[in-house]
């Protein structure tokens, strides 16, 4: 286990050092960065018990202006609604990190706002939302896999605040 936390740690400082991870290097404005953003990542949670409950808090957010595409586990059910693309995870990996690029062909490499709606985020997720975000990531709390994201939501006891608080601040521009 220590072993597999050290080289976790090092995946993710040769990441950030290469550029492939968004990161601030002093303090921003959240509504700047949302400002004109047109397209959003939403990492859909693997785990089935949260799925359905995330689809179920989707169906009521409503775009005015930005194109969402929902990545999705091979076997879930989309969004009967979404209009927009429908991506997969890629089959399970080997191993759980290092990620290489080439094991998520088909997602596109480009979002200005990437979110990860998983509550105990794994490394594929939080690797797919850090790394295609260019303006804000957004991600729930985890010690090991914060680094991914430029927003960390803490959980609140019942997932669907949680979504609620990461959905909060997009509201003002576009998302409601």
């Amino acid at each position: 286990m220590l072993f597999q936390n050290l080289r976790l740690g090092s995946w993710t400082r040769r990441l950030r050092r290469r550029k492939r991870i968004l990161v601030f290097r002093k303090a921003v404005n959240i509504s700047e960065q949302i400002k004109d953003s047109q397209k959003i990542c939403i990492c859909m949670p693997p785990d089935h018990k949260y799925f359905y409950e995330a689809r179920d808090f989707l169906k009521n957010i409503s775009t005015k202006k930005m194109s969402i595409s929902i990545v999705l586990i091979r076997g879930q059910e989309a969004l009967s609604e979404h209009k927009g693309p429908i991506l997969n995870y890629p089959p399970p990996l080997k191993k759980a990190f290092p990620i290489p690029e080439a094991q998520v062909p088909g997602l596109p490499k480009s979002f200005d706002i990437a979110i990860d709606l998983s509550p105990e985020p794994t490394p594929l997720t939080a690797y797919i939302t850090g790394t295609r975000a260019k303006k804000l990531s957004i991600g729930m709390q985890s010690p090991k896999l914060d680094a991914f994201y430029t927003v960390v939501i803490q959980s609140k006891g019942e997932y669907r605040d949680s979504l609620k608080s990461m959905f909060s601040f997009l509201q003002e521009e576009g998302i409601e």
